[in-house]
């Protein structure tokens, strides 16, 4: 298997909240913008605009690197990685795009992008061929 790098988001309630203020967030800045119909002022444009690269920053932030059965997930300014092996973890499954297994006692999500969720299924199917449930 080739080591693929992508994105992770952690599905826990503090990381739905975080998105949940940014979505709150950018729809004021969208309000404030239609109220003043749509006008090219700097202030709510900018305002807009710095919404959308902290949502950039908070999906680039989270890198994740798999080589065969090895997760690595990453922080942007963090030189440390967490390792994960699926061969070690007990009970992880893969639906879609959610990673979702149990570690240290603690139940864990993860949404994966699309490269790193295929080279999972691939690891299931070739080397594994065991359910996880």
């Amino acid at each position: 298997m080739i080591p693929k790098r992508g994105f992770f988001q952690p599905l826990n309630t503090t990381g739905q909240i975080g998105w949940l203020w940014w979505f709150i967030l950018l729809m004021i800045g969208l309000i404030v913008w239609s109220e003043m119909s749509f006008k090219l002022d700097i202030i709510p444009i900018g305002y807009i605009v710095i919404i959308l690269l902290l949502s950039a920053v908070m999906i680039v932030r989270r890198r994740i690197y798999i080589a065969g059965p090895q997760l690595f997930l990453g922080r942007m300014f963090v030189s440390e990685y967490e390792k994960i092996s699926l061969a070690t973890v007990h009970n992880w499954q893969l639906n879609g795009h959610i990673l979702s297994f149990t570690r240290a006692g603690r139940a864990r999500k993860y949404w994966l992008s699309q490269n790193i969720a295929d080279q999972i299924k691939e690891y299931m199917n070739t080397h594994d061929g065991k359910d996880h449930s």
